[in-house]
């Protein structure tokens, strides 16, 4: 017993220590440990469920993005190449020769047997039914010869003149009788007045397709009136469709193009190379207005796999691309991300157990002393932490290093150690020189001595080669510091960015394919305009450079040139290609362009701002450029470089309604006009066109 004068010693220090005391307190750790870790599960289950849930729905809206710039762009080739494939139809049916005979049939009523006595007039009397000339019968012979002429020509298999009551009576040799399909479609010609094209057939010697153009009457302007006559035409169509439906070569696998189209009221799926080549589709739908085919998962045109699809409506026949890529590359694309979001939930599920472990093993000790309890408890903490600093160590993939300021290495993790094939204890003591060779090393001793110098973090690049094998690596380096304070050693941390690198450069080269594509769909159109195209770019990468701009900004103007006429593919042709001089409505409609450019390249993601320069490059530093109306420093640098060498390639290049002047002239335009031109830029141009390769570029105008 303590004596009156003296204090009673805490209980944790008494002898007698009664076990049964601690109870309680341990009760309610247990049971609010039990309920930390419950609340912690629950966490990471949800957590990562929601987690996987937004990146699914990410991976989803880059597959729909992607797919829809893929079918965009087939489409649109697929358009340029039915125009191209129906341009020669315009030789016959302009022809007066056709649009005479088809008058004269056509006020005989289509009838064969009046062909005897039926003569033609030149010109036709609409009133008259017969005059002086040559009967119709004696001109078939000749009019069904010049019609095989054509189709042979033009590459066509079969031709036939078709009368309004739906009967060929001029065909060309060797061509099948027009079947009641054909004759119907050529019926509603006659009722629209605007050229056709009927579904993809299958023939024994592969798929053809049939463009009805309407011959309008003799002597008349065309379109103005109904049609006396319906020119149908087949042609072949399995190569062509077979080429443009081919995969790139960097399409990503399971990913194809589809090409379907209406007939009879169903889908059909058009496969140029196979047997049979046209088979019936389920599971297709429409929408309004634009009729196309929404972006969904459902099942293969082929119908062996759920794929995710979208569809665009081609410009004339009842076609759809279809573009598809397989739901398993969803998986694919999740697998890495939900195995991390799964194996970090578990971590940190087992931290929370293990920390909770560790402090109930401290509470079961309580029997000892106080003091030695904390002791205890702090050795457990400090054991824990390094635990868990030597699981995260052992389990990071960035290469971490310790060096002396000698240069010899203290401390690598088993990650540094696995990248260079050694073990750890062979590591220690080298130094770079001997790990990664001295040219190597010379590099990395330079970035150590700027971490130095700093005494703060520096992240450098370094190209390295392991095992035969280039690397990209991504380096951090910091002083390390000992216990007196004083820098002892560099911390580095290194990541392998090889990886990333790759992709960074595939994507680079696959939004340069890209161009490419789009740059051929607009020499496809028009010649001219690739022409063009590349002789801007040819200019403002120039000027640019000149400029010393950024590499940034060089690469865009390069890009931006290339596509600066890609919003021309939606002009109409006869205001593109008009002899003379455009009147106001049709300049309005030329300067839509831009728009159109803009809706094209909308939701390409180059990573560059590309898509401002086009729209931009047609304002003027004084406000009274298009389509904004912006001024001064609201148009961008890339935009006025491109602006400028889009205008000086313009005048030096002819058009169909004037000649091209000097380049000199030009520029000296281009001078005279300060406040619409940005002078520095126009001062680089000059610099650039009279140097070789501007000459070079002036000269190519000659050669297109």
């Amino acid at each position: 017993m303590a004596s009156s004068g003296e204090a009673a010693a805490p209980d944790f220090l008494s002898a007698d220590i009664d076990p049964k005391a601690y109870r309680p307190a341990t009760s309610r750790a247990l049971t609010r440990g039990a309920w930390v870790i419950t609340i912690v599960a629950v966490i990471a289950v949800v957590v990562p469920f929601l987690a996987i849930q937004l990146k699914r729905v990410e991976v989803v809206g880059e597959f729909e993005r992607r797919l829809q710039i893929l079918a965009d762009g087939r489409a649109d080739v697929i358009a340029t190449w039915l125009d191209g494939m129906t341009r020669p139809a315009d030789r016959v049916v302009d022809s007066e020769l056709f649009r005479l005979f088809a008058t004269e049939m056509y006020l005989s009523g289509g009838d064969i047997s009046d062909m005897a006595t039926r003569e033609r007039t030149d010109p036709p009397d609409a009133g008259t039914p017969s005059g002086m000339g040559v009967p119709l019968a004696a001109q078939l012979p000749f009019m069904q010869q010049v019609l095989t002429d054509f189709t042979k020509s033009a590459e066509f298999l079969a031709g036939y003149v078709v009368g309004r009551n739906g009967v060929a009576y001029v065909t060309s040799a060797n061509a099948d009788p027009i079947s009641p399909q054909q004759q119907a479609i050529a019926t509603e010609v006659f009722e629209t007045g605007v050229l056709r094209y009927g579904p993809a057939r299958a023939e024994p010697t592969g798929l053809v397709l049939d463009v009805y153009a309407p011959i309008f009457r003799a002597q008349s302007e065309i379109g103005t009136d109904r049609p006396v006559g319906v020119l149908l035409l087949t042609g072949p169509i399995t190569a062509a469709l077979g080429q443009i439906l081919s995969p790139p070569p960097l399409s990503q696998p399971g990913e194809r193009p589809r090409l379907v189209q209406i007939d009879d009221g169903d889908f059909v799926a058009v496969v140029p190379g196979e047997a049979p080549p046209l088979h019936a589709v389920t599971g297709l739908e429409l929408t309004e207005p634009d009729h196309s085919i929404t972006f969904a998962q459902r099942t293969s045109i082929d119908g062996s796999q759920p794929v995710f699809s979208i569809g665009v409506a081609v410009t004339g026949p009842a076609w759809w691309i279809v573009q598809e890529i397989d739901a398993a590359a969803l998986d694919e694309a999740m697998g890495g991300f939900v195995a991390a979001v799964i194996t970090v939930s578990a971590l940190v599920v087992l931290a929370v157990i293990a920390a909770f472990g560790a402090f109930w093993w401290r509470l079961s000790n309580e029997h000892s002393s106080a003091l030695a309890n904390q002791f205890r408890g702090l050795a457990a903490r400090i054991e824990a932490q390094k635990k868990l600093l030597n699981s995260i160590n052992n389990t990071m993939a960035d290469y971490i290093g310790l060096k002396s300021l000698d240069g010899a290495y203290q401390y690598v993790n088993p990650a540094f150690a696995r990248a260079l094939g050694r073990d750890v204890e062979k590591i220690v003591g080298l130094d770079d020189s001997a790990i990664f060779g001295e040219g190597t090393a010379q590099r990395l001793k330079l970035s150590d001595q700027r971490a130095l110098l700093s005494g703060a973090a520096v992240t450098v690049n370094e190209e390295i080669y392991l095992g035969k094998k280039l690397h990209y690596f991504q380096i951090s380096k910091v002083p390390y510091q000992g216990d007196d304070g004083k820098t002892s050693g560099i911390v580095s941390v290194t990541r392998d960015v090889t990886e990333l690198v790759e992709k960074q450069r595939m994507r680079e080269k696959a939004v340069q394919q890209m161009v490419s594509a789009l740059v051929r769909a607009v020499e496809l159109r028009d010649p001219y305009l690739g022409g063009h195209s590349r002789r801007v770019a040819g200019f403002a990468t120039a000027v640019a450079q000149h400029l010393e701009a950024s590499a940034e900004d060089i690469a865009t103007v390069e890009i931006a040139a290339n596509l600066s006429q890609i919003g021309k593919l939606a002009v109409p042709h006869k205001i593109l290609n008009k002899p003379d001089r455009l009147s106001d409505a049709e300049i309005a409609e030329m300067q839509r362009h831009v728009d159109h450019a803009a809706a094209i390249l909308r939701d390409i993601d180059f990573d560059l701002p590309v898509l401002e320069t086009v729209c931009q490059m047609h304002e003027r530093l004084n406000g009274e450029g298009y389509p904004a109306g912006l001024s001064g420093d609201e148009i961008r640098l890339t935009a006025r470089i491109l602006g400028t060498c889009d205008v000086f390639c313009a005048r030096v290049e002819p058009r169909s309604y004037r000649s091209g002047i000097s380049a000199g002239a030009a520029l000296d335009i281009l001078e005279q006009n300060p406040e619409r031109y940005d002078p520095a830029v126009v001062a680089a141009l000059r610099e650039t066109a009279t140097s070789v390769a501007g000459e070079k570029l002036i000269a190519s105008v000659a050669i297109d």
